[in-house]
C-alpha cells in the first residue's frame, strides 16, 4: 500500500447536493384529508359500535366507550383545525393592501 497514492476528488459537487436533498414533506392539502378521512372512519365506526351494542350483539361496554371517545376526541381535534383555519383566514381578509 503506497502512502503517498492520491486521495479520490470529487470533481462534481452537484452530485453532493442531491445526494444530501431532503425528501419532500406532506403537503398541508393532503395532510387535511387525511385527517377528514381518519375523523369520518372513527365516526362511521363509533356508529356501527353503538348499533351493535344497541341491537343486543356481543359487544363490551368498555370498547364501545373507548371507541366513542377517540371519536370524539378525533372530531374535537377537527373542529379547532377548522377553527384555526377560519381565523387565518378572516385575519387574511382584514389586512390593509
Amino acid at each position: 500500500m503506497r502512502i503517498d497514492a492520491p486521495l479520490p476528488i470529487d470533481l462534481n459537487p452537484a452530485i453532493k447536493e442531491m445526494q444530501t436533498a431532503e425528501k419532500p414533506t406532506l403537503p398541508f392539502i393532503n395532510w387535511l384529508t387525511d385527517t377528514v378521512v381518519s375523523t369520518n372512519q372513527q365516526l362511521l365506526a363509533a356508529d356501527n359500535v353503538l348499533q351493535q351494542l344497541a341491537s343486543g350483539q356481543a359487544v363490551s361496554l368498555h370498547q364501545t366507550m373507548l371507541t366513542l371517545e377517540e371519536a370524539k376526541l378525533s372530531f374535537q381535534y377537527l373542529e379547532q383545525i377548522r377553527n384555526r383555519l377560519m381565523t387565518a383566514y378572516q385575519d387574511i381578509l382584514r389586512e390593509q393592501i
